[in-house]
């Protein structure tokens, strides 16, 4: 019984550190290359930990070489533009002006309702709100609206709106986070002060958000 628990484990954290390596992003945003190297590092898993008979090593080895040959095919897509468009193609147009561009639908086997359903996603509502529509190598689309159906900026009004930064959460569930208070240059007395200032304690937070701007979200624990 411990065998398996501890191949289990083992395969586990190895398909995490190739995962890691690789890269963070969706699955739903892979490149060609990145989605094959996923759906062959966990069937490589699988062999190993259902197989008892498969010795550990010889699971470990493929996935480590197809991590190291993912490296390498990134680092040359880095330095070639060529490679890299062969490696994971480039984007596509089919929508311009409002207009599909049916033969290169046809091209990509995409199917009008797959474009509708898209747009919706995106709150679009019709076709010919859409001056470019990209189909990007990772297979989603973006789009480009006519400027009429723009949305509505800050700049377009003339108003100047409070400024913000990235926020971080300092306090979760009445514990500060040493990390963000680090990264805002903070110490345990500022946030103290700034949650005296509301009447709060420390330990009665659930979570708190800052900025480096100083705007700042704090909301209490449930007492029941």
């Amino acid at each position: 019984m411990a065998v398996p628990l501890l191949r289990t484990l083992v395969l586990y954290c190895a398909v995490i550190a190739a995962v890691r390596l690789m890269g963070k992003r969706q699955i739903g945003e892979l490149d060609p290359s990145e989605l094959v190297i996923t759906i062959l590092v966990s069937d490589l898993a699988a062999v190993p930990m259902q197989d008892l008979g498969i010795p550990m090593f010889a699971g470990l080895v493929p996935i480590a070489t197809l991590i190291v040959l993912e490296i390498l095919l990134s680092w040359l897509a880095l330095k070639s533009r060529t490679f890299r468009r062969l490696l994971n193609g480039q984007p596509a147009i089919v929508i311009r002006g409002g207009q599909l561009d049916i033969p290169k639908l046809r091209e990509m086997r995409l199917t009008t309702d797959e474009i509708i359903e898209t747009l919706r996603k995106q709150n679009v509502s019709s076709v010919s709100d859409v001056k470019y529509g990209v189909i990007e190598p990772d297979g989603t689309l973006s789009v480009i609206l006519k400027q009429p159906q723009q949305p509505v900026t800050a700049e377009m009004l003339g108003i100047t709106p409070k400024d913000v930064g990235l926020p971080l959460v300092v306090v979760s569930d009445g514990q500060l986070v040493r990390r963000s208070l680090r990264l805002l240059h903070l110490d345990e007395q500022d946030i103290e002060n700034r949650l005296k200032n509301q009447s709060i304690a420390l330990s009665d937070v659930f979570l708190m958000t800052l900025d480096d701007c100083g705007n700042s979200f704090v909301q209490r624990k449930e007492h029941t």
